[in-house]
């Protein structure tokens, strides 16, 4: 069988595999949503119950209170609490337990004795007759209970409106006002308090009100047989779907197994007595075969190579003849690389042209803390005009040479010049804890080593020196010309304490300042503006506690 055909039958399998797991998932995952689901339906059956239930504590509360007060708003909210369940009455926003609670807050007279009974704007609204008028029991229809829940909740509420009844006939009674017969209380009467009292809070009006909670509570536990069972079902076909799931990975397990059994026979095996081969003919041995054969692309391969390599026994033969005339030519380029290689650390960090020669294409890091330093010559370009370029550049050339020096000994690095400026770095690429240690001391040497020159030089030399400690990236950029070269903010800081400093003297920042103030001395400069960053405090490195001492 060709290796083609081998993997792509393994890649069918494999993808059949995965598919079907994946297939189980999402199976598995729709069977959870039901457990959610399961959960929701179970609270909105609650929340149901709990408002029938609620709506008739309502009743009572306001026919009671409107016995005993007579006050003819709670007869008025023992109505719309009958309207709103019966679906004559819209459901108002917020109507939950404490609805009613809200509203005779609301309708509470003010203690003054200018208020009227009812007269106040706190509190929600009262309901309002609206299209929109579900009723309870619609609600309960909505619901999709079974008949056995829906007859449950459906007794309960025709006990509650049979103690409706009982309720009304007390209310009336309150006013004088009897039953004729007929349901109507059309019949005139003595007010009689004791009687509405009495129907209210007598034995049979409890005998009733425990009647409502004796469904309500069959209702309940209906509700949580339902869930238990629906989640008990969910679980079993969670549990088939997991066995499943876990069936199909391991079948996918077993069959990648499989596959790199046969890779390592059919495959790796015999690449590794090719590149076994070509390790030996890379050694000298030409003589060496690799005799892989066999009717697939590996044996092809290895006709080829053992083919491939008697042509190149033959061709080295050839070129042994050349070879005394090859050698001065290897010797020169030998000398151009060696000639390339210094150039190329004298422009780059060594650790740096040493990733570039191992093939790194693109070399980019943060450093998190490094001290950046930059020296400017005071008044550059006027002496440019007086002097002329050979003794302009013999100049930048003798200082920037004492500088080098210094780099070296105090284990900096110097990025680059420009002009007359000249930029060098603590922390990069080594990632020094005394980066800026290291920095003053280069800034202290070649002040000193600046100031040395100076005095024996035709025209008056002044410089700038400006420091500063933070984080930059650094990297090598261009891919004719290289150039290892800093960014961040830290480098526009440290180039602007520079050009803010004073002739002959080391410019820093707090920063700075903060991390050499146990072994260095320092002159407090203060607010300095600096052009981007706006006003900070800066100092003036003095030198060393030591030599101070």
């Amino acid at each position: 069988m060709k290796i083609r055909t081998m993997l792509l039958a393994f890649f069918a399998v494999g993808l059949a595999l995965s598919t079907s797991t994946l297939v189980l998932s999402f199976w598995l995952e729709g069977e959870l949503l039901g457990v959610e689901e399961a959960q929701t339906r179970r609270h909105h059956s609650y929340l149901l119950a709990d408002e029938l239930r609620q709506s008739s504590d309502d009743l009572t509360r306001f026919a009671r209170t409107y016995v005993v007060t007579g006050d003819p708003r709670f007869k008025r909210y023992f109505e719309e609490v009958l309207a709103i369940r019966d679906g004559t009455l819209a459901r108002p926003d917020g109507y939950d337990g404490i609805y009613w609670d809200l509203v005779v807050d609301r309708d509470i007279p003010e203690p003054t004795g200018d208020s009227l009974p009812g007269d106040s704007s706190a509190g929600p609204a009262s309901p309002t007759p609206t299209e929109d008028r579900p009723s309870l029991e619609g609600r309960m229809l909505e619901a999709n209970f079974s008949v056995e829940e829906f007859s449950k909740l459906k007794k309960a509420q025709n006990r509650s409106d049979e103690l409706v009844g009982l309720e009304n006939v007390a209310m009336n009674a309150l006013v004088g006002r009897y039953d004729d017969g007929t349901g109507a209380f059309a019949e005139e009467g003595s007010p009689n308090p004791q009687l509405a009292a009495e129907l209210l809070h007598g034995n049979r009006y409890h005998a009733a009100k425990a009647r409502i909670m004796e469904p309500i509570g069959d209702f309940l536990s209906m509700v949580d047989q339902r869930t238990s069972n629906t989640l008990r079902d969910v679980n079993r076909t969670s549990y088939g779907l997991l066995v499943g799931i876990l069936a199909t990975t391991g079948a996918l397990v077993f069959s990648l197994g499989l596959m790199l059994v046969l890779l390592q026979r059919r495959l790796l095996q015999r690449t590794t007595a090719l590149c076994e081969a070509a390790d030996q003919i890379m050694e000298g041995q030409l003589e060496t075969r690799s005799r892989v054969r066999g009717p697939d692309e590996i044996g092809q391969l290895g006709e080829a190579f053992d083919s491939m390599v008697e042509r190149l026994a033959h061709a080295i033969e050839e070129a042994e003849a050349r070879t005394a005339d090859s050698e001065l030519q290897r010797s020169e380029l030998e000398e151009e690389r060696n000639r390339s290689e210094t150039l190329l650390h004298n422009i780059l960090p060594s650790v740096i042209a040493g990733r570039l020669k191992q093939g790194e294409s693109t070399i980019a890091e943060t450093y998190p803390e490094v001290t950046v330093l930059f020296a400017d010559i005071v008044g550059f370009t006027k002496l440019s005009e007086k002097l002329g370029p050979k003794q302009i550049v013999s100049m930048l050339n003798d200082v920037f040479q004492r500088f080098d020096k210094i780099a070296m000994d105090v284990e900096v690095e110097k990025i680059k010049t420009i002009g007359d400026c000249y930029m060098v770095v603590g922390g990069v690429p080594d990632r020094r804890s005394t980066h800026c240690q290291q920095i003053a001391e280069f800034a202290i040497k070649a002040l000193e080593s600046f100031n040395e020159y100076a005095r024996e030089f035709v025209e008056p030399l002044q410089i700038r020196v400006g420091i500063h400690t933070g984080t930059v990236v650094a990297g090598v950029v261009g891919t004719q010309k290289f150039s290892f070269d800093l960014w961040g903010d830290v480098v526009n800081v440290a180039s602007r304490l520079e050009s803010t400093g004073l002739p002959n003297r080391i410019h820093v920042s707090s920063a700075v300042q903060v991390r050499l103030h146990d072994d260095y001395d320092f002159e407090e400069r203060g607010e300095v503006e600096i052009k981007g960053k706006g006003s900070i405090h800066t100092w003036v490195l003095e030198g060393r506690k030591h030599e101070a001492n």
